[in-house]
């Protein structure tokens, strides 16, 4: 048990400086928008495929990674250029490439290449949107940390039945039902301090949110059991890699993108 507690302390301290490290440098790219934000989505998506191709294919992931984060580097320019029509392009070209070149994992890296890259895009367009942009990023940030940290808290806490046992032993429903609440409470935060008034669409939505976010991240940890990895990289001291940090957002920002693009859903 000392051991144990050992342990987690020495991992608790770069988790902490890594996050207060990392935290200003997301908000700041978020805030002021386009080109840190761009950027840094880009640096970031590129690193998570690259850590995604390695679990598939080691032995090609490097030529892989280095196609996929061009292509995705073409889109978001054919994004930024205001050609949206084309940028399918790049996207199938990379897809059809990582799985041509990781033999029988060829589903899991192409499908890993095109989550990334739209989950990429779609968190550009929401940041790009007129008014809301930074409103509507803000809120998707905060919820899946939200998410993340009441999920963490109340599954301490509560403990109880496991939520999927088979990918995650540490999940509970308790902690989902708890990331649910804190991520209802940033919706009902979000939009009474930008529109005066408790939006209670944008709660359930919230809700929601949390739920696939929880998804996302249940789906990352099933396939680092699948690959018998236990975090997708050490890019980041205490966290793991990338995808373990950003896997709630992975799903969140292109079902936002569905239900803001296409539900003409508005915070305020």
């Amino acid at each position: 048990e000392t051991e144990r507690q050992i342990d987690t302390n020495s991992g608790l301290k770069p988790r902490i400086i890594s996050a207060l490290v990392m935290s200003p440098i997301a908000i700041a790219a978020v805030w002021f928008g386009t080109p840190y934000f761009d950027l840094l989505l880009f640096a970031f998506s590129a690193g998570m495929m690259w850590e995604w191709v390695r679990m598939c294919a080691p032995k090609h992931a490097t030529g892989i990674s280095i196609v996929s984060a061009v292509a995705l580097g073409v889109a978001i320019l054919m994004h930024i250029a205001g050609q949206p029509e084309y940028l399918v392009l790049p996207l199938v070209i990379s897809v059809v490439i990582a799985a041509a070149r990781s033999g029988r994992n060829w589903f899991l890296a192409g499908f890993g290449v095109l989550y990334i890259s739209v989950a990429a895009l779609a968190a550009l367009w929401l940041r790009g949107q007129e008014g809301d942009g930074l409103l509507t990023i803000m809120w998707l940030f905060f919820l899946v940390w939200a998410t993340d940290t009441g999920g963490y808290a109340f599954g301490k806490t509560i403990g109880g039945p496991k939520l999927a046992p088979r990918f995650s032993p540490k999940k509970t429903w308790a902690g989902l039902l708890g990331g649910m609440a804190c991520a209802a409470l940033i919706g009902g935060l979000v939009t009474y301090f930008s529109a005066g008034t408790i939006n209670w669409l944008i709660v359930l939505v919230s809700m929601v949110l949390a739920v696939v976010a929880q998804i996302g991240d249940l789906g990352e940890s099933a396939l680092k059991r699948h690959f018998k990895v236990k975090d997708s990289s050490h890019l980041i001291p205490g966290h793991g890699g990338l995808l373990d940090r950003a896997d709630g957002m992975l799903s969140v920002f292109p079902v936002a993108f569905v239900i803001i693009c296409f539900a003409g859903l508005a915070l305020r």
